[in-house]
């Protein structure tokens, strides 16, 4: 095929080369819009090619990170507030541990990416290597970044701040529910399994909440354990066992910065940033209003525990 530019230059491009091809003058209202909607779903369930392409492979990362995030760090935060709050003894060390623990909630993210890489990565996965996948050596399996060691990382990173979220709701469930139930012969076990617990449980969600609005964004301590610029393979797929998570992903936040500032062109990349951050926002939004809405049901059933 022959073109021409208004400059007078010429080239040719081969027919296999040609994506796609349409005469936007030529269309009217409605082939505008379909064309545009067309474009939308190719952009959001395509897979990214050089200059182009779609960002589904980093949605399907960025969402699985925060699900396996959040698995492991909610109940290691109840826990430890439940000790903090139901257990320990109220003394100086646990006013020093609390007065840590919002500490902790205020240092940099690329400090835990930095401790991920050498505890998780270099620490734990290389001794995983070694033990299960020697074989392999020196190729790494699991001594090298990946989801797990990401989810990990952030876990650590938000648990502060589920902690002491928690800590907050355990401390607004009145008192006479846990002397009325271990009155009624329930022991202290049962009166925080099945009396405390529910009545927090929304505090529970309020710090879900928070812990996935961090990690959903952030991006400088998945840099270095996880996160790449083109995976070839998503962590999940229909192969035994079928969750990879020693596979390296793709992540939303990553790619913004990858076409906003390591782009090759970055003039011409910039509506793809543009397009890819409202994506971003829009799958946060997503994970914040369905932890919302769950927060909201358990309010609603536990509302009389509390007043």
């Amino acid at each position: 095929m022959l073109l021409g530019g208004n400059g007078g230059y010429e080239g040719r491009i081969a027919l296999d080369d040609i994506r796609n091809a349409w005469r936007p003058n030529a269309m009217g209202f409605s082939g505008r819009l379909m064309m545009t909607f067309k474009r939308f779903r190719d952009f959001v369930a395509g897979a990214p090619t050089e200059g182009f392409g779609g960002v589904w492979p980093a949605i399907f990362g960025t969402v699985l990170m925060v699900v396996l995030m959040s698995i492991m760090v909610m109940p290691f935060g109840v826990m430890a507030a439940l000790y903090l709050h139901e257990v320990a003894h109220q003394g100086r060390l646990t006013r020093l541990t609390r007065i840590a623990l919002r500490n902790l909630a205020g240092v940099p993210s690329i400090v835990y990416g930095v401790f991920g890489l050498g505890f998780f990565v270099y620490g734990l996965g290389a001794g995983i290597d070694e033990l299960f996948y020697s074989e392999r050596l020196p190729t790494p399996t699991f001594g090298t970044g990946g989801i797990l060691w990401a989810s990990l990382t952030l876990a650590l990173l938000t648990l502060p701040v589920v902690i002491v979220a928690t800590e907050e709701g355990l401390a607004r469930v009145p008192r006479r529910l846990r002397e009325g139930a271990l009155a009624l012969g329930a022991t202290r076990l049962e009166t925080l399994k099945r009396v405390v617990i529910p009545a927090a449980s929304p505090a529970l969600m309020t710090g879900l909440i928070l812990a996935v609005a961090r990690a959903a964004g952030e991006v400088a301590p998945l840099m270095l354990v996880g996160v790449v610029k083109l995976a070839p393979d998503l962590p999940l797929d229909d192969s035994f066992p079928w969750l990879h998570l020693d596979r390296k992903f793709m992540h939303l936040g990553h790619q913004v910065y990858d076409l906003a500032f390591q782009s090759s062109d970055a003039f011409s990349s910039r509506p793809l940033v543009y397009a890819t951050a409202l994506v971003l926002v829009v799958v946060i939004l997503c994970l914040n209003l369905s932890a919302i809405r769950l927060r909201h049901m358990l309010a609603q059933r536990y509302k009389g525990a509390t007043e």
